[in-house]
């Protein structure tokens, strides 16, 4: 007799009780629990982790009702922080999964905290500068991290990707997924960012500004995110380092590129966090205060 409920038959029937009982002991840490991150939630809380850390300091904009899986047509704008919405749709979808809210953004001791304690580490963002942190901090601890991204270039482009950081051998620094002006732009202070507005004739505002973002096409990134995963915590084969999603021609796509031989993240820090210092963005008070 399974030592499983029922719920869980349908896994099991995929990637066995031993798959299912290495889930069940996997704690994952997710920061950015919006768009792209409550899909992923979602099939987080359905394969049956034994707990989902959701990190994001944002409340839910009437914008995000779209595709917020899991948010309510009367969820009070201000007022549902989004961390509290993700955690209530995974206690409904499964209580056997422990859900912890995190309202605070990435550059925070709560939220390194979360991502040094979690054995798989998600981020979805809409800018590269977190995503260069928390690639770091993942590198510098040793921990699996899986980096989504949707986008939408230009009219009639549409798509994303999904970048699996594991096992050393390819990140995102590595595999040119960084824009380096965005990074250095998230980075900078106020100041420093009014000075290049001045000198590009470009807004400070406008250096934040999203593009279109749709439910359909952030499921199909979430789906293939959760699908590495799952692939990779229970054995059923090691996960695709970089998959891309072409949504306008309909395809799926493996990336064949190789990852820069001797990179610094890979190489260099990975599992050596004195020698990182990755808590120096802790100390840059700028920081705490940009977006997740």
């Amino acid at each position: 007799m399974s030592e499983f409920s029922a719920r869980y038959n349908r896994n099991v029937g995929l990637f066995g009780e031993e798959g299912q009982r290495k889930l069940r002991t996997t704690d994952v840490t997710l920061v950015g629990a919006g768009g792209l991150g409550s899909p992923l939630t979602q099939h987080l809380a359905l394969l049956g982790v034994r707990q989902i850390s959701l990190v994001d300091y944002q409340e839910l904009d009437d914008t995000n009702r779209n595709r917020f899986i899991g948010a309510r047509h009367d969820d009070p704008v201000p007022g549902s922080p989004k961390v509290e919405l993700a955690a209530r749709l995974v206690r409904e979808i499964n209580p056997d999964v422990l859900a912890v809210p995190i309202k605070a953004g990435l550059v925070s001791l709560r939220a390194f905290e979360a991502v040094k304690t979690a054995h798989w580490v998600f981020g979805c963002f809409d800018e590269d500068g977190p995503r260069a942190i928390l690639n770091e901090l993942c590198a510098a601890y040793a921990r699996p991290y899986i980096d989504l991204a949707s986008d939408v270039s230009e009219p009639g482009v549409y798509g994303g990707r999904v970048c699996v950081a594991w096992d050393g051998n390819g990140c995102l620094h590595c595999l040119g997924l960084l824009d380096d002006s965005d990074v250095r732009r998230y980075l900078s202070t106020e100041s420093e960012r009014a000075g290049e507005a001045a000198v590009y004739g470009v807004p400070v505002a406008a250096l934040g500004e999203t593009g279109p973002s749709v439910s359909p096409i952030n499921g199909v990134i979430a789906g293939l995110a959760a699908t590495e995963f799952m692939v990779a915590v229970t054995g059923m084969r090691a996960p695709t380092r970089l998959i891309e999603y072409r949504g306008q021609v309909s395809k799926v796509v493996v990336s064949t590129d190789p990852p820069q031989p001797d990179c610094y993240y890979c190489k260099g820090i990975r599992g050596k966090p004195a020698d990182a210092d990755v808590e120096r963005y802790l100390r840059m008070p700028h920081l705490s205060e940009r977006r997740r």
